[in-house]
């Protein structure tokens, strides 16, 4: 049976492959999109992935902090 790593094998080793695959996870979970700039290479994807990884961290603090805030406003306007 042919599977996508055998059918790429003569483009790219198996290691940038895994790599663009993880890549591919990564950008799809994000919700990132496939925009029109593409990357080029393996340095290009591990950055990329590191990019967008920290983006969703960071995202996920701020609406944390946020949600907290307006938490901690509601209870202060019930108390009173």
């Amino acid at each position: 049976m042919d599977t996508w790593l055998e059918s790429y094998s003569e483009i790219m080793d198996a290691k940038e492959l895994y790599v663009l695959a993880i890549y591919w996870t990564i950008q799809t979970i994000t919700t990132v999109g496939y925009g029109d700039i593409g990357i080029m290479n393996t340095l290009e994807v591990v950055f990329c992935s590191i990019i967008m990884v920290v983006g969703v961290i960071g995202f996920s603090f701020a609406n944390g902090s946020l949600t907290s805030i307006l938490s901690s406003y509601d209870s202060q306007n019930n108390a009173l």
